[in-house]
C-alpha cells in the first residue's frame, strides 16, 4: 500500500505534528509513504513540497503586504477573491497533487487544508480518482471561514453576518456565506472518509455541510511518543533548565497570539494561585511565547520544535494548564499527562475526552480564572493527591494515546477505505 499524506507543513503545530509523526512511523515500519506539504522546513525522507505561490500567512505586516503584492501581479483570481472576501483557494498545483509521487498512491490522506496551499475545489476530482480521507484537526471545513465557531452556530444554516471575520482563518470582509456555499457545493460532488481525534468533532461534522460527502467516519485519538514524553527526574530537569528547585511550577502552551487559546485566563489566575499558596515560590512557564512578561513569576519560552526539549520542561513542572476557547484534541494535554502531570483544562470541544476528571486532571469552565486558581490550589495543597493523579495521568496516556495505537488505527482505516472504495457518500 502506497500512502500519500497532505499537510500544510512537515513542521509546526498539532496538525502538522500528527501528519509528520504518522509519516515517520510509516517509514519506520517499511511502508511506501509520502508526505506532500505546502511548506517544507525539515528533512524527513519522502517529503515533497507542493508547487505554488508565496503565501502571506505570517511574518511582519510589511512582509505580508510584499507577498500579497507579488501574488496580485501574477494572479487575477487572487485579486478577485481578496476583493470579495473569499477564502484563498488559488493554488492550481492542487490539481496535480497525485502526480507528485513517482508512482500513483493507493490512498490519499488529507490533514488541515487551510493555511494557504490547497485548492479545496479540487476535492471532487481527487476523491473520484483515489480513496481519500480527511482528518478533522479543527472545524474550518464546516464553516464560512473560522477554525472554531466559539458558540456561534451560523455554520449550520449558512453563515453570513459573521460575528468576527478576524478570527482565524481571517477574511478581509464578510463573505462567510459565500464561502460556506462554495464549500457545500464542493462536498456535494465529493466522497470522503472522515477521521476525527475526538467524538466531539465527528458529531459536529455529522450536522454540517461536510455530511454530504462522508462515506464513513473513524474516531482516532491523537497519539504521542511515550518513549519521549515520559515521567522523569524533576530536580534534574530543573537543574538543566535553570529553574528553582523549590518552586511550585505550573506550565502551559501559550501558543503565542492564537485567539483560540486562552492564555489571558491563565495569567489572570496566577496572582490568586500565589496568594492562596503563601510561602510558596509560584512560577508559570509559558511555552511558545516570544513576548517579554513584566511579571517576574512568568517565564516565557519561545516555540520549541524538538519534542525532547518540550518533555524536559514538562518534567520540571508540577501541574499542566490548558485553557482554551476552542479546541479539539490537544497534543499538549497528552504530553503533559504522559510526563506525569495532572492537567487543569477548560471543558470545551474535545478536551473532556483527553482527561479523566478527578483521576488524571480537573476540568473547569471556559474563561473562569477563579475556578482555574481554585483547582490548582486544591491540587497543590494535597501533595499525595497530586502525586497519585500524576501517576494515573502517565498510565492513562500510555494505555490509550500512544503513537503506535494511532498508527495502527490509521492503517486499519486505510484498509477499510480500499475495501469500500466504491461505496457512495451517504445521503444527508
Amino acid at each position: 500500500m502506497r500512502i500519500q499524506q497532505v499537510s500544510a507543513s512537515d513542521m509546526g503545530g498539532g496538525a502538522e505534528r500528527v501528519a509528520s509523526d504518522l509519516h515517520r512511523a510509516y517509514l519506520a515500519r517499511g511502508l511506501d509513504a509520502w508526505l506532500a506539504v505546502g511548506s517544507k522546513k525539515g528533512s524527513l525522507p519522502n517529503t515533497l513540497e507542493i508547487p505554488g505561490p508565496p503565501v502571506a500567512t505570517s511574518g511582519s505586516l510589511t512582509a505580508r503586504m510584499r507577498v500579497r503584492t507579488t501574488r496580485a501581479r501574477a494572479d487575477r483570481e487572487y485579486i478577485h477573491d481578496q476583493l470579495l472576501g473569499l477564502e484563498d483557494m488559488s493554488f492550481p498545483a492542487t490539481r496535480e497533487l497525485l502526480a507528485l509521487l513517482p508512482e500513483p498512491a493507493d490512498v490519499l490522506h488529507l490533514h488541515n487544508l487551510h493555511g494557504g496551499y490547497f485548492d479545496l475545489r479540487a476535492l471532487p476530482r481527487l476523491t473520484a480518482a483515489i480513496p481519500t480521507a480527511i482528518t478533522l484537526h479543527d472545524t474550518w471545513l464546516l464553516a464560512g471561514h473560522c477554525a472554531y465557531s466559539l458558540g456561534c452556530e451560523r455554520w449550520i444554516t449558512g453563515c453570513g453576518k459573521c460575528p468576527d471575520i478576524s478570527r482565524p482563518m481571517a477574511i478581509p470582509r464578510d463573505s462567510s456565506a459565500a464561502n460556506w456555499r462554495r464549500k457545500r457545493d464542493v462536498y456535494r460532488r465529493s466522497r470522503v472518509f472522515v477521521a476525527g481525534p475526538s467524538r466531539w468533532v465527528l458529531a459536529e461534522a455529522e450536522r454540517s455541510i461536510l455530511a454530504d460527502a462522508i462515506v464513513r467516519t473513524f474516531c482516532i485519538p491523537n497519539g504521542i511518543d511515550t518513549a519521549v514524553f515520559t515521567p522523569g527526574d524533576r530536580s534534574a530537569a530543573r537543574a538543566v533548565l535553570g529553574l528553582p528547585s523549590d518552586a511550585f511550577i505550573v506550565i502551559t502552551s501559550a501558543a503565542g497570539a492564537n485567539p483560540f487559546k486562552d492564555y489571558a485566563t491563565v495569567v489572570r489566575a496566577l496572582p490568586a494561585i500565589a496568594h492562596k499558596l503563601p510561602g510558596r515560590n509560584v512560577l508559570l512557564v509559558a511555552l511558545g511565547t516570544e513576548s517579554h512578561s513584566t511579571d517576574a513569576r512568568v517565564i516565557n519560552v519561545p516555540f520549541l520544535s524538538e519534542p525532547v526539549q518540550i518533555a524536559r520542561y514538562l518534567r520540571a513542572a508540577d501541574i499542566g494548564l490548558h485553557m482554551a476557547h476552542g479546541e479539539n484534541f490537544p497534543l499538549s494535554i497528552l504530553e503533559a499527562q504522559a510526563c506525569g502531570l495532572p492537567v487543569v483544562a477548560s471543558a470545551v470541544g474535545g478536551i473532556p475526552e483527553t482527561i479523566l476528571p478527578g483521576e488524571t486532571g480537573l476540568l473547569v469552565p471556559e474563561g473562569d480564572d477563579a475556578a482555574l486558581a481554585a483547582a490548582v490550589v486544591s491540587l497543590a495543597s494535597d501533595p499525595a493527591r497530586l502525586l497519585r493523579m500524576g501517576v494515573a495521568a502517565a498510565l492513562h496516556v500510555r494505555g490509550h494515546f500512544g503513537l503506535d495505537r494511532m498508527v495502527d488505527a490509521y492503517l486499519a482505516m486505510y484498509a477499510a477505505m480500499l475495501e469500500n472504495a466504491d461505496t457512495p457518500a451517504r445521503a444527508r
